[in-house]
């Protein structure tokens, strides 16, 4: 009897085995990871947009105490300085009258201190988008990358030159708040502009088109005064026409974002 011849048995992987296996780990490792960085973009816009929301809901919660007056959007132009958060000519201001109708840390408490001048830049800060990226120079002076719009706060025009409360702006006064821009995703020191007809971006309290920022995928949030929150693209907020006398500002006559309250005026 003939006795069967026995077959060895491969052991292991042939290389081109195993290098399929690596490559396929290494696809889905990548999906993996990029369904994690997509979750957590999504995750950050979206925590975005509830800081945005409550800026609103505390704009609303100081205009009730005080007769429907919007707090002031700045004292000072362009960036401020962690001790003229301070001021008491700063008191107004939405970074310190807000927080306070909210229940939350102002401005210039931050501002006391190194220590507590970092602590501004914590995730349990209420001023900051959690996709804003700061650079060195934030340590010198506080960035705002959450800022209130800037031209909303513009004088109206009054006959009576002695008339001072034609300089304050109402809630009541805003003729379309499901469109008009309150709060906004506001550029810091170093940040990446939309576009390159945007001014760079310094981090002031106040923010307007030219501040913009392009931190969601390309996108940015806008809280309008109703209370609603908009994702938008920069061609939606910005002017992006070269030929413009008006690129890099706001889109005149307005369409997806109304900057003044009284949209036929000019931002």
């Amino acid at each position: 009897m003939k006795t069967p011849s026995i077959i060895p048995r491969r052991s292991g992987f042939t290389l081109i085995e195993l290098l399929t296996v690596i490559t396929i780990i290494a696809i889905l490792a990548s999906l993996v990871t990029a369904g994690v960085v997509r979750a957590k973009a999504a995750g950050q816009r979206i925590a975005c947009m509830n800081k945005l929301r409550q800026w609103g809901q505390g704009a609303h919660f100081y205009a009730e105490d005080h007769n429907d007056k919007l707090p002031q959007e700045a004292v000072f132009d362009g960036i401020n300085t962690w001790e003229m958060t301070t001021f008491s000519a700063c008191s107004e201001v939405w970074y310190n009258s807000t927080p306070k109708a909210l229940g939350v840390t102002p401005a210039a408490t931050y501002s006391k201190t190194p220590s507590s001048q970092r602590a501004f830049y914590s995730p349990a800060s209420f001023f900051h988008c959690p996709s804003a990226k700061f650079a060195p120079v934030s340590a010198t002076y506080p960035n705002f990358s959450l800022a209130m719009n800037s031209k909303l706060m513009m004088d109206f025009e009054s006959p009576d030159p002695a008339d001072n409360s034609s300089r304050d702006v109402r809630m009541a006064q805003i003729m379309v708040p499901e469109r008009t821009a309150l709060f906004l995703d506001a550029g810091v020191a170093g940040e990446t502009r939309f576009s390159e007809f945007q001014q760079p971006y310094s981090g002031q309290p106040k923010a307007y088109a030219t501040e913009f920022a392009p931190r969601h995928n390309k996108k940015g949030n806008i809280l309008f005064a109703a209370g609603n929150v908009s994702t938008l693209h920069g061609r939606e907020v910005i002017d992006l026409d070269p030929n413009s006398p008006r690129r890099g500002g706001g889109i005149f006559p307005p369409t997806t974002v109304i900057w003044r309250h009284d949209p036929s005026l000019v931002p």
